[in-house]
């Protein structure tokens, strides 16, 4: 594998089919609950907003791209932000599963760079098989698993 590999993000289709269907779910709850008309119209103004923020912070902070460098160093490129990426690494360990891909970042603070106000310092990443092409999944996969046993077998 070649340093480098720089992964190109999509949005998944998967992931916001997946949210819709939770919060329909929850919506159809609360109108077969035993509530009263103003807890059910409460419980759905809070489902909605919920719905709206879910779906915003996931555009939104949906990275463009990934840059995966040795020793589990990684670059995010952001939206409304160019290459090169901002530096980061990961922050704890990874779900990695052929059809799911789940780690946390955050942006390594040894590296002085310059990030705006709305610039999330942290986050998770969670990668469904269409946020990808296969290839370059497959490669992620690899090393966040090569990664996890770098640092597993250096404490």
């Amino acid at each position: 594998m070649q340093f480098p590999v720089i992964i190109e993000l999509a949005r998944s289709r998967l992931f916001l089919r997946f949210l819709t269907c939770t919060h329909a779910l929850a919506a159809l709850g609360i109108c077969l609950a035993a509530l009263p008309l103003w807890a059910k119209f409460t419980a759905a103004l809070f489902l909605m907003a919920s719905f709206i923020y879910a779906v915003r912070h996931y555009t939104e902070r949906q990275p463009q791209s990934l840059w995966l460098y040795p020793q589990g160093d990684l670059g995010l490129v952001l939206p409304g932000s160019a290459p090169p990426p901002l530096p980061a690494r990961l922050e704890s360990a990874a779900l990695v599963l052929p059809w799911l891909c789940v780690f946390a970042w955050r942006y390594d603070t040894n590296v002085p760079f310059a990030v705006t106000a709305d610039t999330p310092k942290r986050g998770v990443l969670v990668l469904l098989p269409d946020s990808a092409d296969a290839q370059n999944l497959r490669r992620l996969r690899l090393w966040l698993r090569w990664t996890e046993r770098v640092d597993s077998g250096s404490h």
